[in-house]
């Protein structure tokens, strides 16, 4: 499975940890599929995982849910037309993911 697979399927999936899982899970094994873009799977597996680690064994509102699950499915698109660009374009679309989770998402 690719990258716009997984994403993908993590689009059209329920907000439950679930989803979050098999997707950090795919993104980790991408990076070991596909090391010269392991950086691009990175930052998708770590902000996945951060919100199962945070809320695996918690009840969390469908809103909260859908908003974390809303942030994912626009750092998957960023990433997808990143890992279609050329690099210096696909490395400035990883920096904005990277300093968005990093900066603007409090929550996971």
């Amino acid at each position: 499975m690719n990258f716009d697979e997984s994403a993908g399927r993590f689009e059209k999936a329920e907000s439950g940890t679930d989803s979050f899982k098999l997707l950090y899970k795919d993104a980790f094994r991408l990076m070991k599929e596909d090391a010269a873009n392991a950086a691009f799977y990175f930052v998708i597996g770590v902000a996945a995982h951060g919100y199962v680690v945070q809320y695996e064994d918690q009840g969390v509102t469908p809103e909260s849910a859908d908003k974390a699950k809303e942030i994912l499915v626009g750092f998957n698109r960023k990433i997808s037309r990143a890992l279609r660009s050329a690099p210096d374009a696909g490395l400035s679309l990883l920096g904005e993911v990277t300093a968005d989770y990093q900066f603007n998402v409090h929550d996971f």
